[in-house]
Parts: structure tokens; sequence; C-alpha cells
């Protein structure tokens, strides 16, 4: 697929229409923002190069790849609105970008000749502001062609296509997608337990807020550079238990936010051990005292 001659329609105009237009347009691929809302689209396509908005049915009939970029709601209800738009889907592929779902939801233009898939990209895109693509990685998923094609577009937009044995089964694409929620959304909300905390006890929450991203940036980096052991820093790794114990008792308050800490704490003791930095009676020992101190708060 050479990138100056493939046309890619997108249709829908949210934040992974937005990212994946800027980096194809930028990339040289000819680009057909379509949506329901024709001013978003236009919005979207506005000073981009490469990048036009255009009505749905036109968009999708002069396409040699059609992305549904729409809620995961509605990728069946479009698939199946687009299927007559084109007398014949044969040589033309398909990708919808939901993450915790597999190419079935394509079914009505599989059926019509499509070569139908999954391009997920492993990245934040809410923003409204095109979010930089270069490095993160996509999981993709398909028919043959569906899959070359959709690693071609990864590669054009700088992802790294993600697979793994078992990712294309059900369970597979659900755990994806829960380690997906793990690394972004849960790591929002531990960010702000952390910062709740600094402002309980007087720090102005802006400040707080500035704290523990400075605090999270350097770990990443860390991690980064030396793999999740390199990383640890505090009571896990020290083996220190009453300081853990005093940590623990701080959020007595926050009994969400403490759990969360308990149950982490205890994955922390393997990252611990599987780097070499604590040995096993030490940790056989943390994790007693984790689980000795959750007997005795009464939570389950």
């Amino acid at each position: 697929m050479r990138a100056k001659s493939t046309v890619v329609a997108i249709v829908g105009a949210g934040g992974l229409a937005r990212a994946m237009a800027h980096a194809w347009g930028a990339r040289g691929l000819r680009v057909v923002v379509a949506s329901r809302r024709p001013q978003a689209a236009s919005a979207l396509a506005r000073g981009t190069r490469g990048v036009v908005a255009g009505r749905i049915e036109p968009a999708v009939a002069g396409a040699d790849v059609v992305l549904i970029a729409v809620p995961d709601r509605s990728i069946a209800v479009v698939a199946r609105e687009l299927a007559p738009l084109r007398a014949s889907w044969r040589g033309v592929v398909v990708l919808h970008g939901a993450g915790a779902y597999g190419p079935e939801l394509l079914s009505a233009l599989a059926s019509r000749g499509a070569a139908t898939g999954v391009m997920h990209p492993l990245a934040v895109l809410a923003s409204r502001a095109a979010m930089p693509l270069d490095g993160a990685f996509a999981r993709i998923e398909g028919a043959r062609a569906a899959k070359t094609a959709a690693r071609r577009l990864a590669h054009l937009a700088g992802l790294v296509p993600l697979s793994g044995r078992g990712l294309d089964s059900p369970r597979g694409r659900r755990a994806y997608h829960a380690a997906a929620s793990l690394a972004s959304n849960d790591l929002i909300a531990l960010l702000t337990a952390a910062r709740r905390l600094l402002v309980r006890h007087g720090v102005p929450e802006r400040r707080a807020w500035g704290a523990v991203l400075a605090l999270a940036s350097s770990a990443l980096s860390a991690a980064g550079r030396g793999g999740p052991g390199h990383a640890l820093t505090g009571p896990v790794v020290r083996n220190d238990r009453e300081t853990l114990v005093r940590q623990l008792d701080a959020l007595r308050q926050d009994p969400e936010a403490r759990e969360a800490h308990r149950a982490l704490s205890s994955i922390l003791v393997e990252v611990a051990v599987a780097a070499g930095r604590l040995g096993r009676e030490d940790a056989a020992g943390l994790r007693q005292r984790l689980k000795r101190g959750r007997r005795r708060s009464g939570t389950v």
C-alpha cells in the first residue's frame, strides 16, 4: 500500500479520528473525514495537511480503507448503515478502533466482501488537540488483508503494532482492555487519591497536583530506563513494615485509596523479588503483615 495513492475515509470526528487523521495526513495519505456532524468534521480537517472533510456516502465510496472511529456501542450500527453505500466492498479494508472487541462488529461489511479488522491505539486520545502517536502501541487483529493494511497504517502514524498469543480471543481482548485501563485511567485515579491526601493536609490543590505529577513522571522515567524494579523506592523494597503500616493508617479516612495501596503493595513485593531487591523471607513477612492489617481493618 503506497501512502500517496491510498485514500482513507474516517467516519467520525472524535479523539481517535482526530489523532489518526493528523498522523496520516502528515505522512502523505489522502484522508477524508466524514461525520453525521459536518461542522465537527470540518473543524477537524481545517488547517491539516492532506485532510479534508466530506459527506459520508462519497467519502466511503471512494476510499481504499475505511476507519470507523465512533463510540464502541455505535460501531455495528454504523457498519450496517455503510454496507449499502457501495455495490461491492471487495478490495476495501474496513477497521474499527474498539480495543475490547474484534472484527465481528463489522460483520455487515465482511458479508459484502470487505476485509475487516481492528486497529486500537494504546494512547490517550481524549484531548481536543491532536495527540502525537509516535512510540505508542496498537493492537491489530482481523483478516489477513486487514492486518497487512493496519500494520502499514500503524507504522505510518508512528504506532508500533502489538501482538500476542491469545490477544485475538474474547478473553484476550478483555485482558488487553483491562491492562489499558490499569495503565491509564487507574493511574489517574491513583494520582487523584494522592492529591486528595495532600489537599486534606493543607497543600493547595494546584500545588498538590503538580507535586504528584512530577513524582509520577520521575517514577515512569526511572522504569523506562531500567525496568520496574529499578524504579522502586519506599517501604516495600526496604522491607520497612512499620512505615508501610503507618502509611495505611494515614489512609483510614480514604478506605478506597487504603485498599488500593494495600493491594498494590502486594504487587510491589513481587516486583522487588523479581528484581533481586527483596529476599523471599522478607517478602513473605511483608505479605503476612499486609494480610494481617487487612483482617484488622475489617475490610473485604
